[in-house]
Protein backbone atom coordinates (compact mmCIF):
# COMPACT_ATOMS: atom_id res chain seq x y z
CA UNK A 1 0.00 0.00 0.00
CA UNK A 2 1.44 3.36 -0.83
CA UNK A 3 2.71 5.70 1.85
CA UNK A 4 -0.18 8.12 1.24
CA UNK A 5 -2.56 5.56 1.09
CA UNK A 6 -1.41 4.47 4.26
CA UNK A 7 -2.05 8.19 6.02
CA UNK A 8 -5.39 8.31 4.31
CA UNK A 9 -6.48 4.98 6.44
CA UNK A 10 -5.35 6.44 9.36
CA UNK A 11 -6.64 9.83 8.48
CA UNK A 12 -10.17 8.47 7.85
CA UNK A 13 -10.22 5.63 10.32
CA UNK A 14 -8.37 7.14 13.20
CA UNK A 15 -7.49 10.91 13.42
CA UNK A 16 -10.67 12.06 12.14
CA UNK A 17 -13.09 9.48 14.59
CA UNK A 18 -10.65 10.70 17.76
CA UNK A 19 -10.55 14.32 17.21
CA UNK A 20 -11.99 14.60 20.51
CA UNK A 21 -8.95 12.78 22.21
CA UNK A 22 -6.51 15.71 20.33
CA UNK A 23 -9.53 18.13 21.98
CA UNK A 24 -8.97 17.15 25.07
CA UNK A 25 -5.26 16.76 25.11
CA UNK A 26 -5.62 20.91 23.93
CA UNK A 27 -7.92 22.16 27.09
CA UNK A 28 -5.83 20.20 29.65
CA UNK A 29 -2.71 21.77 28.13
CA UNK A 30 -4.49 24.92 28.60
CA UNK A 31 -5.40 24.21 32.28
CA UNK A 32 -2.02 23.38 32.88
CA UNK A 33 -0.85 26.56 31.67
CA UNK A 34 -2.33 28.04 34.81
CA UNK A 35 -1.97 25.44 37.28
CA UNK A 36 -0.42 22.44 38.51
CA UNK A 37 -0.80 18.80 37.69
CA UNK A 38 -0.45 17.78 41.42
CA UNK A 39 -4.22 19.43 40.83
CA UNK A 40 -5.61 16.85 38.39
CA UNK A 41 -2.77 14.21 39.09
CA UNK A 42 -5.17 11.93 40.85
CA UNK A 43 -8.27 12.67 39.19
CA UNK A 44 -8.78 9.74 36.55
CA UNK A 45 -8.97 7.26 40.25
CA UNK A 46 -12.23 8.78 40.49
CA UNK A 47 -13.43 8.12 37.33
CA UNK A 48 -15.04 11.80 37.18
CA UNK A 49 -17.93 12.42 35.72
CA UNK A 50 -18.17 15.59 32.92
CA UNK A 51 -19.91 18.38 35.49
CA UNK A 52 -16.82 17.34 38.48
CA UNK A 53 -14.17 17.37 35.04
CA UNK A 54 -15.97 20.93 33.85
CA UNK A 55 -15.95 22.30 37.42
CA UNK A 56 -12.49 21.33 37.52
CA UNK A 57 -11.13 22.66 34.17
CA UNK A 58 -13.05 26.02 35.18
CA UNK A 59 -15.18 25.99 31.73
CA UNK A 60 -18.62 26.51 33.50
CA UNK A 61 -20.72 28.68 30.81
CA UNK A 62 -18.54 28.45 28.20
CA UNK A 63 -20.45 25.82 25.87
CA UNK A 64 -17.78 25.23 23.36
CA UNK A 65 -15.86 23.71 26.12
CA UNK A 66 -18.28 21.99 28.22
CA UNK A 67 -19.12 20.03 25.21
CA UNK A 68 -15.66 18.91 24.35
CA UNK A 69 -15.53 17.48 28.38
CA UNK A 70 -19.24 16.43 27.86
CA UNK A 71 -18.59 14.21 24.60
CA UNK A 72 -15.33 13.18 25.99
CA UNK A 73 -16.82 11.45 29.01
CA UNK A 74 -20.26 10.62 28.52
CA UNK A 75 -19.54 9.03 24.65
CA UNK A 76 -16.09 8.13 24.50
CA UNK A 77 -14.92 7.46 28.04
CA UNK A 78 -18.22 5.53 28.50
CA UNK A 79 -17.89 3.16 25.95
CA UNK A 80 -14.97 1.60 27.32
CA UNK A 81 -15.57 -1.66 29.48
CA UNK A 82 -12.78 -3.11 31.85
CA UNK A 83 -10.28 -5.29 31.31
CA UNK A 84 -10.03 -8.48 32.23
CA UNK A 85 -6.72 -8.98 33.29
CA UNK A 86 -6.36 -12.89 33.24
CA UNK A 87 -6.51 -15.34 30.45
CA UNK A 88 -8.99 -18.19 30.62
CA UNK A 89 -7.72 -21.77 29.83
CA UNK A 90 -10.70 -23.18 27.87
CA UNK A 91 -9.71 -26.74 26.10
CA UNK A 92 -6.34 -25.91 26.06
CA UNK A 93 -6.68 -22.68 23.91
CA UNK A 94 -6.50 -19.24 25.71
CA UNK A 95 -9.20 -17.37 25.06
CA UNK A 96 -8.69 -13.72 24.55
CA UNK A 97 -11.26 -11.01 22.87
CA UNK A 98 -10.16 -9.42 19.23
CA UNK A 99 -8.88 -6.46 20.05
CA UNK A 100 -6.67 -4.62 17.74
CA UNK A 101 -5.73 -1.34 16.48
CA UNK A 102 -8.65 -0.38 14.96
CA UNK A 103 -11.33 -1.89 17.52
CA UNK A 104 -13.80 0.94 17.90
CA UNK A 105 -14.86 0.69 21.78
CA UNK A 106 -10.67 1.51 22.42
CA UNK A 107 -9.87 3.29 19.23
CA UNK A 108 -9.40 6.80 21.54
CA UNK A 109 -7.33 5.23 23.73
CA UNK A 110 -4.48 3.36 21.48
CA UNK A 111 -4.64 7.18 20.20
CA UNK A 112 -4.04 8.64 23.15
CA UNK A 113 -1.33 6.44 23.71
CA UNK A 114 0.19 6.99 20.06
CA UNK A 115 0.01 10.95 21.32
CA UNK A 116 2.06 10.04 24.14
CA UNK A 117 4.57 7.77 22.45
CA UNK A 118 5.22 10.00 19.86
CA UNK A 119 5.85 13.05 21.91
CA UNK A 120 8.84 10.99 23.60
CA UNK A 121 10.07 9.59 20.11
CA UNK A 122 10.55 13.57 19.11
CA UNK A 123 12.69 14.12 21.92
CA UNK A 124 14.28 10.44 21.66
CA UNK A 125 15.05 11.39 17.87
CA UNK A 126 16.42 14.67 18.31
CA UNK A 127 18.95 12.94 21.05
CA UNK A 128 19.92 10.37 19.20
CA UNK A 129 20.65 12.03 16.01
CA UNK A 130 22.52 15.01 18.28
CA UNK A 131 25.09 11.89 19.62
CA UNK A 132 25.64 10.28 16.03
CA UNK A 133 26.79 13.57 14.89
CA UNK A 134 29.33 13.41 18.10
CA UNK A 135 27.47 15.60 20.25
CA UNK A 136 27.03 18.33 17.79
CA UNK A 137 24.44 20.51 16.16
CA UNK A 138 24.27 21.68 12.58
CA UNK A 139 24.50 24.89 13.18
CA UNK A 140 26.19 28.12 11.69
CA UNK A 141 29.39 29.08 13.73
CA UNK A 142 27.67 32.21 15.40
CA UNK A 143 25.02 30.48 16.55
CA UNK A 144 27.72 27.55 18.01
CA UNK A 145 29.21 31.00 20.23
CA UNK A 146 25.51 30.72 22.45
CA UNK A 147 26.54 27.47 23.97
CA UNK A 148 24.01 26.41 26.41
CA UNK A 149 21.12 28.55 24.81
CA UNK A 150 21.97 26.78 21.37
CA UNK A 151 21.19 23.75 22.27
CA UNK A 152 18.01 24.36 24.50
CA UNK A 153 16.95 26.17 21.40
CA UNK A 154 17.50 23.74 18.96
CA UNK A 155 15.96 21.10 21.12
CA UNK A 156 12.59 22.89 21.41
CA UNK A 157 11.89 23.97 17.58
CA UNK A 158 12.70 20.20 16.93
CA UNK A 159 10.25 19.05 19.74
CA UNK A 160 7.83 22.62 18.50
CA UNK A 161 7.98 21.62 14.72
CA UNK A 162 7.28 18.49 14.38
CA UNK A 163 4.57 17.97 16.83
CA UNK A 164 2.91 20.65 15.12
CA UNK A 165 3.39 19.18 11.37
CA UNK A 166 1.71 15.47 13.13
CA UNK A 167 -1.14 17.79 14.55
CA UNK A 168 -1.65 19.06 10.44
CA UNK A 169 -1.65 15.48 9.42
CA UNK A 170 -4.22 14.42 11.86
CA UNK A 171 -6.58 17.68 11.75
CA UNK A 172 -6.88 17.50 7.75
CA UNK A 173 -9.06 20.40 6.49
CA UNK A 174 -11.41 20.23 3.92
CA UNK A 175 -11.35 23.15 1.41
CA UNK A 176 -14.71 25.54 1.11
CA UNK A 177 -14.65 28.46 -1.11
CA UNK A 178 -14.18 32.00 0.45
CA UNK A 179 -18.44 32.49 -0.08
CA UNK A 180 -18.78 29.18 1.50
CA UNK A 181 -16.61 29.89 4.21
CA UNK A 182 -18.19 33.34 4.62
CA UNK A 183 -21.16 31.84 5.29
CA UNK A 184 -19.74 29.20 7.86
CA UNK A 185 -20.59 30.35 11.58
CA UNK A 186 -17.64 28.61 13.50
CA UNK A 187 -18.10 31.55 16.90
CA UNK A 188 -19.07 29.17 18.82
CA UNK A 189 -17.20 25.95 17.88
CA UNK A 190 -13.44 25.03 18.42
CA UNK A 191 -11.97 24.21 15.09
CA UNK A 192 -8.48 22.49 14.14
CA UNK A 193 -7.12 25.93 13.64
CA UNK A 194 -7.79 26.42 17.37
CA UNK A 195 -6.65 23.14 18.59
CA UNK A 196 -3.46 23.03 16.62
CA UNK A 197 -3.12 27.10 18.52
CA UNK A 198 -4.12 25.50 21.11
CA UNK A 199 -1.24 23.07 22.27
CA UNK A 200 1.66 24.92 20.15
CA UNK A 201 0.88 28.49 20.74
CA UNK A 202 4.09 29.10 22.98
CA UNK A 203 6.62 29.39 20.33
CA UNK A 204 8.85 32.36 21.25
CA UNK A 205 9.70 31.30 24.99
CA UNK A 206 12.77 31.51 27.51
CA UNK A 207 14.86 28.33 28.07
CA UNK A 208 13.63 27.67 31.30
CA UNK A 209 9.72 27.73 29.92
CA UNK A 210 10.28 25.86 26.99
CA UNK A 211 11.24 22.77 29.07
CA UNK A 212 8.15 23.70 31.28
CA UNK A 213 6.03 23.44 27.53
CA UNK A 214 7.08 20.65 26.74
CA UNK A 215 6.84 18.62 30.39
CA UNK A 216 3.19 20.32 29.97
CA UNK A 217 2.10 18.47 26.84
CA UNK A 218 3.57 15.50 27.79
CA UNK A 219 1.23 15.72 31.11
CA UNK A 220 -1.63 16.43 29.22
CA UNK A 221 -1.58 13.40 26.88
CA UNK A 222 -0.67 11.20 30.01
CA UNK A 223 -3.90 12.78 31.69
CA UNK A 224 -6.02 12.02 28.65
CA UNK A 225 -4.50 8.20 28.44
CA UNK A 226 -5.48 7.73 32.20
CA UNK A 227 -9.15 9.25 32.49
CA UNK A 228 -10.10 5.91 29.82
CA UNK A 229 -7.80 3.41 31.59
CA UNK A 230 -9.24 4.02 34.80
CA UNK A 231 -13.10 3.54 33.46
CA UNK A 232 -11.25 0.44 31.98
CA UNK A 233 -10.06 -0.53 35.68
CA UNK A 234 -6.38 0.15 35.33
CA UNK A 235 -5.29 2.67 37.70
CA UNK A 236 -1.55 1.56 36.77
CA UNK A 237 -0.99 0.83 33.33
CA UNK A 238 2.43 2.17 32.66
CA UNK A 239 3.75 0.32 35.79
CA UNK A 240 5.81 -3.13 34.57
CA UNK A 241 6.05 -5.54 37.24
CA UNK A 242 9.04 -7.40 37.20
CA UNK A 243 11.75 -8.17 39.74
CA UNK A 244 11.74 -4.44 40.27
CA UNK A 245 8.72 -2.79 39.60
CA UNK A 246 9.07 0.00 36.98
CA UNK A 247 7.08 2.96 37.13
CA UNK A 248 7.50 4.55 33.71
CA UNK A 249 4.93 7.32 34.35
CA UNK A 250 6.77 8.60 37.61
CA UNK A 251 9.50 8.82 35.19
CA UNK A 252 8.01 10.36 32.22
CA UNK A 253 6.95 13.21 34.79
CA UNK A 254 10.00 12.93 37.07
CA UNK A 255 12.32 16.54 37.20
CA UNK A 256 15.05 13.85 37.06
CA UNK A 257 14.08 12.81 33.69
CA UNK A 258 13.61 15.70 31.13
CA UNK A 259 13.61 18.71 33.28
CA UNK A 260 17.17 17.79 34.90
CA UNK A 261 18.31 15.97 32.05
CA UNK A 262 17.81 18.23 28.78
CA UNK A 263 19.38 21.41 30.63
CA UNK A 264 22.24 19.19 31.73
CA UNK A 265 23.16 18.09 28.98
CA UNK A 266 22.65 21.59 27.30
CA UNK A 267 25.26 22.84 29.74
CA UNK A 268 28.07 19.84 29.23
CA UNK A 269 27.67 20.76 25.57
CA UNK A 270 28.37 24.28 25.59
CA UNK A 271 31.44 23.60 28.02
CA UNK A 272 32.73 20.70 25.83
CA UNK A 273 32.29 18.31 28.68
CA UNK A 274 32.76 15.08 26.38
CA UNK A 275 32.80 12.52 29.69
CA UNK A 276 29.89 14.19 31.53
CA UNK A 277 28.05 14.41 28.60
CA UNK A 278 28.33 10.76 28.00
CA UNK A 279 27.14 10.37 31.82
CA UNK A 280 24.29 12.68 31.08
CA UNK A 281 23.58 10.63 27.95
CA UNK A 282 23.50 7.31 29.90
CA UNK A 283 20.86 8.24 32.35
CA UNK A 284 19.17 9.74 29.37
CA UNK A 285 18.88 6.51 27.62
CA UNK A 286 18.22 4.45 30.29
CA UNK A 287 14.91 6.71 31.48
CA UNK A 288 13.61 6.81 28.10
CA UNK A 289 13.73 3.36 27.14
CA UNK A 290 11.80 2.51 30.45
CA UNK A 291 9.57 5.46 29.50
CA UNK A 292 9.13 3.52 25.58
CA UNK A 293 8.85 0.73 27.53
CA UNK A 294 6.11 1.49 29.51
CA UNK A 295 3.86 3.08 27.17
CA UNK A 296 4.10 -0.10 25.12
CA UNK A 297 3.30 -2.16 28.25
CA UNK A 298 -0.08 -0.02 28.09
CA UNK A 299 -0.91 -0.57 25.08
CA UNK A 300 -0.75 -4.01 24.99
CA UNK A 301 -2.43 -4.06 28.51
CA UNK A 302 -5.39 -2.54 26.30
CA UNK A 303 -5.35 -4.55 23.29
CA UNK A 304 -5.21 -8.04 25.41
CA UNK A 305 -2.13 -8.33 24.12
CA UNK A 306 -2.97 -8.58 20.79
CA UNK A 307 -0.36 -5.55 20.20
CA UNK A 308 3.16 -5.87 20.58
CA UNK A 309 4.98 -2.67 19.32
CA UNK A 310 8.88 -2.77 18.75
CA UNK A 311 10.24 0.45 21.26
CA UNK A 312 10.46 2.97 18.88
CA UNK A 313 7.42 1.70 16.55
CA UNK A 314 3.85 3.84 16.47
CA UNK A 315 0.59 2.28 16.80
CA UNK A 316 -0.65 4.97 13.48
CA UNK A 317 1.47 6.66 10.49
CA UNK A 318 3.72 9.59 11.39
CA UNK A 319 3.60 10.80 8.07
CA UNK A 320 7.57 11.93 7.30
CA UNK A 321 8.48 14.30 10.82
CA UNK A 322 11.14 11.97 11.50
CA UNK A 323 13.26 12.24 7.81
CA UNK A 324 13.54 15.86 8.29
Amino acid sequence: MPENSTILYDLNKVFIPCRTVLEMEALTSLFLEYYNYDEIKELPQAQPSSHILIEKFRVIDCEPLERIIEYFIEVIVSKLKPIVMYERDHHDRIRMGNVDAYTKTRLCLFFALHRLKLKFLIIKHFMDKFKENKYSLELGEDQQILGAHTFLSAFYKDYYKKNKMNLKLMLSSKRMSDRVSDLMDTSNTITNEDIINAITFKKFLDDKNRIKFIMKEIKASLFVCKIMFAQMDVNNPFTIAKEVMIDAEEIMISQDFIPELVPAISLCYAEKSTAQLEDCFTAQEFMMKRVLEGINFAVETASGGHLNLGLEETIYNTGNIFEI
